[in-house]
């Protein structure tokens, strides 16, 4: 007879035999996600000057009129007539940021009509890595160096130095 139970700390009985289960903690996941760390630093490693997780900064351009919209939906008036299409390095961003793996800065106005001010194209801004881990020991670690990002115009994506 099989049987299952929760009376008495009794999970699991066979034929009238049961077993009381002893959950031990894991305490290796500290040790597992440092040797994941170990393991993509040695695969983002620069070495002049020696820097880990160095990322790079990607722009998607969206128009205001929605001629174009490269930073979220690849559509637009613009696309559907034929007149104009997201670049490939908009295009790998979107797939980046999918992944998890971009660090958003920020936006600004890219291009104006001349006295009256208006913006027409608008430019985001990210910081993208080789792994979600990358980005987010990135994120953490200027947290408590207090290194920013830069700004959308002017990002800052290096690396981390060994001293840092």
């Amino acid at each position: 007879m099989l049987h299952s139970s929760l009376r008495n700390n009794s999970i699991f009985c066979l034929g009238g035999n049961c077993n009381t289960p002893t959950i031990i903690p894991n305490r290796d996941i500290a040790k597992v996600a440092h040797l994941a760390m170990l393991n993509q630093m040695s695969k983002d490693i620069k070495t002049n000057p020696v820097s880990v997780f160095s990322g790079k900064h990607r722009k998607c351009k969206k128009d205001v009129f929605s001629f174009l919209n490269c930073c979220s939906s690849m559509t637009g008036w613009g696309r559907d007539i034929g007149l104009s299409q997201c670049k490939s390095k908009e295009q790998e961003l979107a797939l980046y940021r999918k992944k998890g793996y971009c660090y958003y800065i920020g936006t600004y106005c890219s291009s104006r009509i001349p006295i009256l001010g208006i913006c027409l194209v608008r430019k985001s801004t990210y910081c993208c890595f080789q792994s979600k881990l990358a980005r987010i020991f990135q994120e953490e670690a200027r947290k408590q160096l207090k290194i920013d990002f830069g700004t959308p115009e002017c990002p800052n994506c290096r690396g981390l130095t060994v001293k840092e």
